[in-house]
């Protein structure tokens, strides 16, 4: 029953799909940009942390680009769009964090 409860928290919800990047990710990443674009131009996208859904970023605000900062804890996301047929392209852009 543990195990169970246990993989219910770590899944996406449903009709979400689970991108798993922990194996291409270096390990002391906190932070990555994702360039997102969306087609058409009003539809949304959203991206969180697998068991945390109400902890998610959208974009693209009537935009058809933009660029979302999203924490990295294991390297998994779930995303999910706002229309079933929408067009969505989603590049990472990796770059040593920045301390000051």
């Amino acid at each position: 029953m543990e195990k169970l409860l246990l993989v219910a928290a770590l899944a996406c919800q449903p009709g979400d799909r689970l991108i798993d990047l922990s194996g291409k990710l270096p390990r002391n990443l906190q932070f990555m940009d994702f360039m997102v674009s969306v087609e058409p131009f009003y539809t949304r996208f959203y991206i969180y942390q697998p068991g945390f859904p109400d902890s998610f970023q959208q974009c693209c605000g009537n935009k058809a680009t933009s660029v979302l900062r999203v924490p990295i804890s294991d390297g998994r996301f779930c995303i999910r769009q706002s229309q079933p047929q929408m067009k969505w392209r989603v590049r990472a852009l990796l770059r040593p964090d920045i301390e000051m």
